[in-house]
């Protein structure tokens, strides 16, 4: 059916339960054969031997895994690892702190199935964050036309194999996820009904190295990718979206910092600071 590609470095704390969501799959045939690579690159934690761990459950269950020890930490290289190992055109990327709903890989297989082109994504669940700025900030962004109307493919991304043909070797780039959603019109994402979960980060510092990271790679497609631009549907709504918060006036006025902030970090690292990926929890 598909391919599932888990990149993941240092995800000792989340890639249990990552792993483990695909064991809790319903209406799945029994012979899906789905493949799973997870691409640990640069791991110094349990993120692979918890991976090894799981190995011998998920192929009980059906999955074919396969789980790569990269030495060195790069996510796109670690794409690009697993996917020479693919041995579905069909794929499923997903980040190592997504927990995947029960019934999200049925629905993405109806979704990849038809023979256009399609890119896919599940309706993303943000839990609740535990510090007042990161609940605060969620109260906005999850408010946005951008999260509750499109197809952000926010951890979480599929396509079918006419979608994967539109892209030779992920380019060397740090927004592997919004390249790929720019490779398609709005008319050809799909979002399942089934949901997923994704965390952000706790804290103030930490929500700004998130959107420093976002930010500095919509740069870098804009200036590399120009063309890409033109699939991007949403920039205009999130704004206007923003406006009509202003009654939560706390909760924008934290989003409009981290925003900012990060933009302007970003803006600084094009003059050669170098910007290190911190996830926080």
């Amino acid at each position: 059916m598909f391919t599932i590609i888990v990149p993941c470095n240092n995800e000792e704390s989340c890639i249990a339960d990552c792993l483990s969501a695909l064991l809790e799959q319903c209406d799945l045939p029994s012979d899906h054969a789905i493949q799973v690579i997870v691409a640990a690159n640069g791991c110094v934690d349990r993120t692979v031997p918890l991976a090894y761990g799981l190995a011998p459950r998920l192929n009980a269950a059906g999955y074919d895994p396969l789980v790569l020890d990269l030495p060195v930490g790069n996510k796109i290289n670690a794409l690009n690892e697993a996917e020479a190992k693919a041995t579905h055109a069909g794929r499923v990327f997903v980040d190592a702190d997504v927990v995947l709903g029960p019934r999200i890989l049925r629905e993405l297989a109806d979704i990849l199935a038809q023979d256009a082109a399609v890119y896919a994504s599940g309706t993303v669940q943000v839990p609740r964050p535990q510090s007042l700025v990161s609940r605060a900030y969620a109260k906005v962004w999850t408010r946005l036309s951008f999260f509750r109307e499109g197809v952000p493919g926010i951890g979480l991304y599929a396509v079918n194999a006419a979608a994967r043909a539109r892209w030779g070797r992920f380019p060397d780039i740090i927004a592997d996820d919004r390249f790929v959603r720019l490779k398609f019109a709005p008319h050809e994402r799909q979002k399942t009904q089934a949901t997923y979960t994704w965390p952000l980060p706790e804290g103030y510092e930490n929500l700004v190295h998130v959107r420093h990271r976002w930010t500095e790679g919509n740069i870098e497609l804009a200036e590399r990718f120009p063309d890409l631009i033109d699939n991007d549907s949403e920039i205009n709504k999130s704004f206007r979206g923003v406006l009509r918060l202003l009654r939560t006036p706390f909760s924008s006025i934290v989003f409009v910092l981290v925003y900012l902030a990060s933009n302007r970090r970003a803006r600084k690292a094009k003059d050669g600071s170098a910007f290190v990926w911190q996830r926080g929890r």
